[in-house]
């Protein structure tokens, strides 16, 4: 696929939201029927709401939903809710893509940040989030959407972390991991829990939490529940994800408002 190729464009009306919803229920397939109705997206559309599509030639292959939100200190935001990319169009920077067209449409449309919710276990998003768009993590929320019965997240917990991405910051490059205590490590593929101290630590992720949920749920499971552990009291005590290294982990960091 060449780059000229790749088109990214408003969806007007519900003939053409019904195209992003399709993407949306393809990527996530429920029981539940759709991820969102077609009443509900064109109201929310009519009202504000931002809805695009990345086409090559007259083919959608990607889609992305965000809607304005408030902060608790009342600050205007876009908080992008859904974005998705057909399993053979995966890997191949669409994604990345879609959010610089997100962001273009917000800054025209008088934003300033970008706010989304992602799995901290998945180590490619991380890796995009944290140094391709340079995004700050200062929330983790546990088992933030409940049960979600979709192909996706079926049977694991949903857990997320917030990202904030300001419209005004730039990529950032790995972060080395000399001398920083590690706090959650990786061995034999397991994850290993340690009494790490520090201004930051290193807590790094496995390999692929996807294809491991498919094979082994159990271990899975036992890298949630290790990462929730490292992470959730820090941030919650005002920490946050600053960086990540070039072999798979996060830096967190104590931030003047921790306690």
């Amino acid at each position: 696929m060449s780059e000229h190729s790749l088109q990214i464009r408003i969806l007007k009306g519900i003939d053409e939201q019904d195209l992003a919803r399709e993407i949306f229920d393809e990527v996530w397939p429920s029981d539940d029927g759709t991820q969102i109705t077609a009443n509900l997206l064109q109201a929310l559309v009519h009202n504000g709401t931002y809805v695009a599509g990345a086409f090559i030639e007259d083919e959608i292959i990607a889609a992305a939903f965000a809607f304005p939100g408030l902060d608790e200190k009342r600050h205007l935001h876009l908080h992008s809710h859904m974005a998705a990319v057909r399993e053979p169009y995966r890997n191949q920077n669409i994604g990345t893509a879609l959010k610089l067209h997100q962001k273009t449409w917000a800054i025209d449309h008088g934003y300033d940040t970008i706010t989304w919710t992602f799995d901290p276990l998945v180590r490619r998003n991380s890796r995009i989030n944290l140094l391709k768009l340079g995004v700050d993590v200062f929330d983790y929320f546990a088992d933030f959407y409940g049960d979600l019965a979709d192909g996706i997240n079926n049977g694991d917990r949903t857990d997320r972390v917030m990202a904030h991405w300001s419209l005004k910051g730039e990529a950032r490059l790995p972060i080395a991991a000399d001398d920083i205590p590690v706090a959650l490590s990786s061995e034999n593929g397991k994850p290993i829990q340690h009494g790490a101290t520090g201004a930051s630590v290193l807590c790094y992720l496995p390999e692929d939490i996807v294809a491991l949920r498919a094979v082994d749920p159990d271990l899975a499971l036992e890298w949630r529940l290790a990462l929730r552990n490292q992470l959730q009291p820090r941030l919650d005590n005002g920490w946050h994800i600053r960086g990540y290294t070039h072999d798979g982990a996060y830096v967190v960091t104590k931030t003047e408002k921790a306690k």
